[in-house]
């Protein structure tokens, strides 16, 4: 069968996808995934399919990773990032599907789900954080996390109502374009298409996110999605050096984050691994360092892959993304999470919640004394590590690319039975 998988975000978004393609790649399928250009090379190496989508991933995330970027302005820093591209960007995507016999893809309002509806094509869905209405969390993104369960509820509401209104300014006219009945507004999740119910898969594990017995049965929750090939990586001679002559470093990195002053954000964090007295590994991944120097104390390194290099840190401190908190907690290490937006909230107060590590610092907030702090509660505190190592342990006997492709498979063939 030909599968086409669309994925709009960064290395969090797309690198679940690869390894989601390639277990279905295995089973005989004909991959191909659509997303930005830079990560081509991260799916084709995988043997699948590339399909490249306008837009600049870099400024994406810059205005979806604001200071402040939280419910409606969250969604204003959406409608920034895309209003240039917007008619290259369905273009694309519609593009992309044009001889595609399924569709999975990630959360990108009804677009997706409208393509489908184009090419009357399956679609499933697939989440990284929370979007279906719970009154255990509010929905991903949305403002005032600790107002409780009446406020959870609402938000989905209020957040569905807005996300429709953003989709009736950019989707109406491509809908009529193609045939289709303009969507009406809405305040919950719409899964229909074609008559059909589109189901919906989390890459999440239950063990930090118990499934709500409110979600409906067309709602999977397949565990994380992670790599269980093993990694081959070789570290060069420095950092070999590095982590054989001291106790083991705490890992601090913020993958694709690139938004506010990173420079200040680095320059904060150094202070405080100086003032904390800990051995650190800092990584700048997508953003660029200026003026670093090495020490005892101190390496840094651009982007290196977490499967090798959790088996050498203490601890670890990120932005809280979904796939970098699942490998984190899945090589049992203690965890801080310095969120800067998203769905990174969430993630860092389940990690809180679940005691993997101490209280969650929004960036924004982050001042050298609070970091240093955290730092040593982080690696002084046996119970982080206690936990964190049983939860690691279950987690990894999770296998969610292989749940996840088989619920695919299945509700592929009952969508072409009905």
């Amino acid at each position: 069968m030909k599968i086409t998988m669309v994925t709009i975000g960064s290395t969090g978004d797309v690198r679940p996808y690869a390894l989601l393609g390639r277990e279905l790649h295995r089973r005989g399928h004909e991959v191909t995934v659509a997303a930005f250009a830079p990560f081509e090379e991260m799916v084709t190496k995988e043997g699948l399919r590339f399909y490249p989508i306008s837009g600049d991933v870099v400024d994406l995330m810059s205005h979806l990773m604001k200071p402040g970027a939280v419910g409606l302005s969250y969604l204003q820093e959406v409608e920034a990032a895309i209003a240039n591209v917007a008619p290259l960007l369905l273009r694309d995507i519609t593009d992309a599907f044009a001889d595609a016999e399924a569709m999975v893809c990630n959360f990108f309002g009804t677009t997706f789900y409208s393509v489908a509806e184009k090419y009357d094509i399956p679609c499933v869905q697939t989440h990284f954080f929370p979007m279906d209405p719970t009154p255990d969390m509010p929905i991903s993104s949305a403002p005032f996390p600790e107002l409780g369960r009446w406020w959870n509820r609402l938000s989905y509401r209020v957040g569905y109502l807005l996300l429709s209104l953003l989709e009736k300014r950019y989707l109406t006219d491509w809908r009529r374009q193609h045939g289709l009945n303009v969507r009406c507004l809405r305040t919950k999740p719409d899964y229909s298409c074609n008559g059909h119910r589109i189901p919906a898969i989390y890459a999440v594990s239950p063990l930090l996110m118990p499934r709500p017995a409110s979600w409906d049965e067309h709602i999977h929750m397949s565990g994380f999605w992670w790599d269980e090939s093993p990694c081959d990586y070789q570290p060069d001679q420095a950092l070999t050096d590095f982590l054989q002559r001291g106790e083991k470093p705490v890992y601090i990195g913020f993958g694709s984050m690139v938004s506010g002053d990173m420079d200040r954000t680095f320059q904060l964090v150094e202070e405080a691994v100086q003032q904390s007295g800990v051995r650190a590994i800092i990584a700048s991944c997508w953003a660029q360092e200026k003026g670093t120097t090495d020490s005892e104390r101190v390496i840094h390194v651009k982007d290196l892959p977490h499967d090798w290099l959790f088996r050498h840190v203490a601890a670890a401190v990120h932005h809280g993304g979904a796939g970098t908190t699942a490998s984190s907690l899945r090589a049992g290490l203690p965890t801080l999470v310095i969120p800067f937006g998203g769905d990174q909230p969430f993630w860092g107060s389940r990690v809180h919640k679940a005691g993997c590590g101490p209280k969650p610092i929004p960036r924004d907030q982050l001042t050298v004394g609070q970091l240093s702090a955290a730092l040593r509660d982080l690696v002084d505190n046996p119970a982080y590590a206690q936990t964190a190592a049983e939860i690691g342990q279950k987690m990894r006997q999770e296998h969610g690319v292989m749940v996840a492709a088989d619920i695919i498979e299945r509700e592929i063939a009952i969508w072409n039975m009905s």
